[in-house]
């Protein structure tokens, strides 16, 4: 049986590709939710203030997703910052190396994993990883 080692700098380097990822994706969901939170406020003519029950539950339902995505950006950048920070750890023990690694990235979208080759440089205390 064969097992497969995650060492801590390989989950450091996954976690800041992939909460970066998540932080736009759902910045761009966000972004969306609100333009369409803004056409049915004007679509159902909003200055007259009188909707449908079916109107104002469309609008409220585009609200609601608005404010989710919001929230799973927020904490998406946050975490992408926690890992952004070890890595700039990393690279001070490393003094400034570079990492050549092949991370297993899972997709946001609920595709299977898929394994990327992933370069971390460090350059003055930045950290680029491309």
């Amino acid at each position: 049986m064969f097992a497969t080692s995650v060492t801590e700098i390989e989950t450091m380097i996954k976690n800041y590709i992939e909460h970066k990822e998540k932080s736009m994706v759902y910045g761009k969901k966000r972004l969306d939710a609100e333009k369409e939170y803004n056409k049915l406020l004007t679509k159902y003519d909003g200055e007259a203030k009188h909707y449908s029950l079916e109107q104002a539950n469309n609008i409220y339902k585009a609200y609601l997703e608005m404010i989710a995505n919001g929230e799973e950006s927020e904490l998406a950048k946050s975490k992408f910052a926690e890992a952004e920070e070890k890595l700039r750890e990393v690279g001070q023990i490393l003094f400034e190396a570079t990492i050549n690694a092949e991370i297993a990235i899972n997709p946001i979208n609920g595709d299977s994993p898929s394994t990327r080759p992933v370069t971390v440089k460090y350059y003055n205390g930045q950290v680029i990883v491309s």
